[in-house]
């Protein structure tokens, strides 16, 4: 594994059952969702898969500021219409504009555990630092 930049805050995301994801936001990639979602962190939700994708609503009300429509599988992306942190299950090509913000930092193995995620799951977004309670 790479040594992280100081522009990368590594974050764990812990779904209902116990499956826990590492990931990097990436500040360069869009610094004030990033300090937003670190503001808040950590942040309770519920996640549902949908179409390739893992949506957790986050609450933010950010706009797009480096969009895109194409992702791939293990990027983590600010969806503004639908107020989430996406977490991409396969390449793809959205249906909106997503702001792509990091990445999956676990194996290809947890994401395919994703796909089986029962909507509304619980999941938690926590810095990767801070200790879980």
């Amino acid at each position: 594994m790479s040594p992280m930049s100081e522009s990368e805050l590594p974050i764990e995301l812990e779904f209902e059952g116990g499956l826990v994801l590492t990931g990097v936001l990436d500040r360069i990639l869009g610094p004030l969702i990033i300090e937003e979602i670190k503001y808040r962190l950590p942040i309770a939700g519920k996640a549902a898969v949908i179409a390739g994708q893992v949506k957790i609503t986050l609450g933010l009300k950010a706009g797009n500021l480096k969009a895109s429509t194409e992702v791939k599988q293990g990027d983590l992306a600010y969806n503004p219409l639908g107020d989430s942190l996406d977490i991409y299950l396969k390449d793809m090509h959205t249906a909106g504009r997503v702001n792509i913000v990091g990445r999956i930092t676990s194996g290809k193995d947890a994401l395919e555990r994703l796909a089986g995620l029962r909507r509304g799951a619980r999941v938690t977004v926590r810095s990767a630092s801070q200790p879980k309670r």
